[in-house]
């Protein structure tokens, strides 16, 4: 595995900054959400592997249950606890008991479902003028990345809207944001200079993708920009993986101009980032995603476990932007926010100062 090339904090860098082996009760909450998180699992699994018997579900829920409830029972035994800790046990319990990738029957759904609504969408954005279209594509971004079925809240409001996307958005906080970085980062491309080389590490299927991050593809790939996404190498929830993206793009080619000329010049890229959680190690990236973007000049990371949960205290050499709504009340309490606040967290290289509001002691 290798370092993502722009990680500047090398040495004192880590992936999670939440210790959770040193705070009792954020372990216990943590703890808790994955252990109540087994009925969506379990259902997952019964329609995605339909031949699973009830005993091997039984003994499934038995052993997921028990190898959470350790870290909380002795963790003394790790020598560090955070959320990339359970999301590595809960990969290692569907791994022994062959449910590789529960969510895949949801994931394919949700991208038909909006693959659907995706030319409206785009006749709407290519209608719309000037900086109203950036808000939008903001506003874009926030609504797909609802779409997360490892966040109960996310679920039920995602549930509630999804039948409308404009509804979605509509539904998020009105600006400015809990952090706000629309505005500068909208000034920083009107500077009259294009990022040469944009890498974006994506988060979720469905909505998330294809409405969210598809708008914001093709308007940087318009403004000459080169984008290559890093998705996922394995399943994780309802992330997308590289393999999944590759096909969505093949279907997305179908529809506009703009990525299929984009694809055939190799100007929009995929790559496999290494990753197989909702959560991100930058010094645990594949080779190919390393080599693809060495030379990129804007680093986006997408959704709450990539941009919060980790990597909020990165430093880039890069100009960077992390993008999120917070789905989580614990996640968002430390953030110095509330449920469904968003982040839109723009960071210039050359930036000294805060990064956001300040966290509650």
């Amino acid at each position: 595995m290798a370092t993502l090339p722009q990680l500047k904090n090398v040495d004192t860098y880590r992936p999670c900054d939440w210790d959770l082996k040193d705070d009792p009760t954020g372990r216990r909450y943590w703890v808790g959400l994955f252990c109540n998180h087994i009925d969506t699992l379990v259902d997952a699994i019964s329609a995605t592997y339909p031949t699973t018997t009830p005993s091997e579900l039984a003994s499934f829920r038995l052993k997921y249950l028990a190898a959470m409830r350790s870290i909380d029972d002795e963790p003394e035994r790790f020598e560090r606890i955070d959320i990339l800790t359970l999301d590595q046990l809960r990969n290692d319990v569907q791994k022994e008991f062959g449910f590789h990738d529960p969510y895949q029957g949801i994931k394919q759904h949700e991208n038909e479902l909006a693959l659907e609504l995706l030319p409206g969408l785009l006749n709407e954005l290519d209608a719309t003028p000037g900086d109203a279209l950036i808000e939008k594509l903001a506003l874009g971004l926030m609504a797909g990345n609802l779409f997360d079925l490892g966040a109960k809240a996310a679920v039920e409001h995602y549930q509630q809207q999804c039948a409308d996307f404009r509804r979605l958005r509509t539904s998020l906080p009105k600006r400015p944001w809990l952090v706000d970085g629309v505005n500068a980062w909208r000034d920083r491309w009107h500077d009259g200079r294009a990022y040469e080389h944009v890498a974006f590490f994506v988060d979720n299927a469905g909505s998330d993708i294809c409405l969210g991050c598809i708008p914001l593809i093709r308007w940087m790939l318009r403004e000459g920009s080169r984008v290559t996404l890093a998705a996922n190498s394995g399943p994780a929830l309802n992330d997308v993986t590289a393999p999944e993206l590759s096909a969505l793009l093949d279907h997305i080619a179908n529809v506009d101009n703009q990525i299929t000329g984009s694809v055939a010049e190799k100007r929009l890229l995929v790559t496999a980032s290494g990753g197989w959680a909702p959560l991100l190690d930058l010094r645990e990236l594949s080779g190919e995603c390393v080599s693809a973007i060495r030379d990129a000049d804007l680093i986006i990371l997408l959704g709450m476990g990539r941009a919060i949960e980790s990597n909020y205290h990165a430093a880039f050499s890069c100009d960077s932007l992390r993008l999120a709504v917070l789905k989580d009340e614990a996640v968002a309490r430390r953030t110095g926010g509330r449920l469904f606040d968003c982040v839109f967290r723009f960071e210039p290289a050359r930036f000294t100062g805060s990064v956001g509001p300040p966290r509650p002691t």
